[in-house]
Formats: structure tokens, sequence, C-alpha cells
């Protein structure tokens, strides 16, 4: 069978409650992030932007009837969100495996599953992705979080599961690797996409330079939504000149159908070009095109940008890519809707001056640049949102929000 052949859905339920009240969470400080609290701060925080495209009138999922996007005023708790009507619920987590040890643990990945369920987000970006790492019980900790949301993501404890080339024909539950970096961990019930950053022979992880040790972002899409296409692009490196990134020729290409077989390996020959040769951390979008029971193809990137005052320009540099990737996965074709989200490490207006030329409009995050804001989601304007909101994460990330939508 191929990934394409997807059954069945996992079910979830959670108590609907109105939200509270309450003030900021205390500000994190990786990155050079600044303190914020208050009131005053949590609503800008949480005010969507209006969307310039077209959005059809949906009920508000919260009880009444509302024409456009929807969002909360003040920070929530997971278990305070609506349950989900329709639509389907995404979320970015970062999961901080390279902030400290407290966030490495299996207990702690037992948790970021908890507060994914509370959610009911369905489709879960995820940075900072440790897989086979010393510093994290050589696991891999997007797998671990995967598993504690659905069951049939045990099967990959087993080792027994075949591992093919993602471009060959595969079991229904296989390990599917692609020459660009990207690895699909897929089931009946959902798929787990990881995209590799660097390996530790690229970059050393925290003193382990093996080349089974990697870190990066991933993308998990439960049932009813399958996963069609997905891959790996490195960002770019450096302010100016380093190594040459994708051309817009190329991106276009990637954009145009599904990704063939060659073209996977020439996108991995330059993203490990990228790799060996960063002279700052390597950084990638992961791209997940996913089909839902409309039928219709979206594609959700999901993102970690360069951090620190020290990487505004690269930051800037790496966002004016993104949006050249953004244009070539919305043109297709298909011509798809998009959702963009991560970990930014910016101020939601310095990501708008590159991704709203792009089509995209803010969904999750305020305007005050600290970094209770980099948590972003971004979406087209084809796409209808409700409830957005930025989500405590209640110590299980040093982020102190996760950010979440519904989308229709």
């Amino acid at each position: 069978m191929s990934i394409w052949n997807v059954a069945g859905r996992w079910a979830r339920s959670i108590v609907q409650q109105p939200p509270a009240s309450s003030t900021a969470n205390e500000a994190r400080t990786k990155d050079g992030a600044g303190a914020s609290s208050g009131s005053a701060q949590a609503k800008d925080s949480f005010t969507p932007s209006p969307s310039p495209g077209p959005s059809p009138t949906r009920p508000d999922l919260s009880g009444g009837a509302n024409e456009g996007p929807s969002g909360y005023s003040k920070p929530v708790h997971a278990d305070e969100l609506p349950d989900i009507q329709s639509g389907t619920g995404v979320l970015t987590l970062n999961l901080a495996n390279g902030a400290g040890s407290e966030y490495r643990t299996a207990k702690n990945r037992e948790e970021q599953a908890e507060l994914i369920r509370e959610t009911g987000a369905t489709i879960a970006g995820f940075q900072e992705v440790d897989i086979g790492v010393d510093r994290s019980g050589n696991a891999n900790t997007a797998l671990d979080i995967a598993r504690h949301l659905n069951p049939a993501f045990e099967a990959f404890k087993s080792g027994t599961v075949p591992t093919v080339g993602l471009h060959e024909d595969a079991p229904a539950t296989a390990i599917r690797k692609g020459a660009d970096g990207t690895t699909l961990y897929q089931t009946p019930e959902g798929t787990l996409v990881t995209g590799e950053s660097f390996s530790g022979d690229d970059k050393s992880i925290k003193g382990d330079t093996g080349a089974d040790a990697t870190y990066g972002n991933a993308i998990y899409v439960g049932a009813p939504d399958k996963v069609v296409d997905a891959y790996t692009v490195t960002l770019p490196a450096a302010e100016s000149g380093g190594p040459a990134v994708s051309s817009k020729e190329d991106l276009a290409a990637l954009g145009d159908g599904k990704l063939t077989e060659s073209e996977r390996k020439a996108l991995g020959e330059r993203n490990e070009a990228l790799r060996k040769n960063s002279p700052s951390e390597p950084r990638t979008a992961l791209v997940t095109r996913v089909v839902g029971p409309d039928g219709q193809e979206k594609s959700i990137i999901n993102v970690h940008l360069a951090a620190g005052k020290e990487g505004a320009g690269l930051r800037e540099k790496q966002l004016q890519f993104l949006a050249e990737v953004a244009r070539a996965e919305a043109k297709g074709p298909p011509a798809r809707e998009l959702v963009v989200m991560g970990d930014f490490n910016d101020s939601t207006e310095n990501v708008g001056k590159a991704l709203e030329g792009a089509g995209l409009h803010r969904v999750v995050g305020g305007k005050k640049a600290n970094g209770d804001n980099f948590d972003q989601v971004w979406v087209s304007g084809g796409l209808d949102t409700h409830n957005a909101a930025q989500v405590k994460t209640d110590g299980v990330s040093d982020h102190a929000h996760a950010g979440y939508a519904i989308i229709h």
C-alpha cells in the first residue's frame, strides 16, 4: 500500500469551558527575549489581524455567529479552549530540546503530548526536535510525543517497522526516508514528518558528533487529514555570501506537483552543502502537504529562524526566502492554501514585512517584539480561522506560549 491510502480517525474530546482571564506568563529569556506582563500585554498578544482575503461566514465555535477570524483577548490554558465542532486545530510548539535538560525528559514529552491533546489540535508543528542525540537519551523526541497522542505510533517501538525510500511503495505502517533529510513515520491513523536541519557530523549537537544524531523540525498530522508530500529546504545561512540556497526556479519546480525523485535528490545536495558550510546554526523550513476530507490540498510550513539580536539581518534574509517558498507552494499546481507557523524569533511586524507580500496574514502573535510573541501562525486569505490563541505551555517548554487556531 502507498502512504496515500490512509484510513480511520483518531478522536479526542475535551470539556468546553469559557476563556479565563489571566495575566501573561512569565517571559522567555532565551534568544534575548525581554520580559512581559499585565493584561494589556496579553491582549496585544491575542488579537488576530483582519484577513485581507476571502473568508466565508461560519459559526463562531465558541457559541455565537461570527464573520471572519476570531480569537482570545487573554491568555488561555489548553483545557479552556472550546471543543472543536468543525475544522482542524493547528498548533505550533517549541519542544525546547536545545534549551535545558528539564525539557528533554520522557515525562516532559508526555506532558507536551497532553498539552496538544487538550487543545484538540490534530496538526502540530514542532521545533527543536532531537533524534538520536545523546542529550535526549537518543530518543526521537517528536515520535515520542506522537506515540502519546496516537496509539498507532506504538508500532515504531518494536523496531520491526520497515524503512523504505520516500519514492518507493510501502506498507500502511512504514518509515519512509528522503534524500533531502525528510522522514515520514506513516500509519493508517496519521503521519509524523521530520525534517533535518543538521546532524552531528555537520555541527556538533552539544558534543554529539554522530551522523545519526539530528536536530530540526517536525509536523504531526492526524487522521482524517493525510500527508500527500513533504520536503525540507534549508534557509539562508549568512547575511551575505555563503552557500547558495535553492533559487526561485528551484522552488517553483518543487511547488509544481509532487516532487520527483530527481528533484528531491538535487534538493538534498543543496541542503547538505548548506549544512556542511554554514557559518551559523543551519535552519530549515519543513513543508508538508495535506489533504482533508474536502479533497483540497494545503501546505503546512513549519520554521525555526535565526535567534538573537545578532541574527536580525540573517532572519530578514531567511524571511525573504520563506516568502518565496510560500509563493511557490501557493501557486502549485495545484493551487494551495497555506499555514505558515513556528518559532520566528522576531516580532510579527518584521515577519509581516515579508509574509504579507506573499499573501499571508497574522492569526497568532502580538505586535510587541518580545519572546512571548515569537511563536506565530500565519495563513493565506482563503482559510477561515477561529478561536486563535496563544496557549499557556505551563512549563513544558521554555516558550511561554504555543500558537493555536482552528482552520477551515
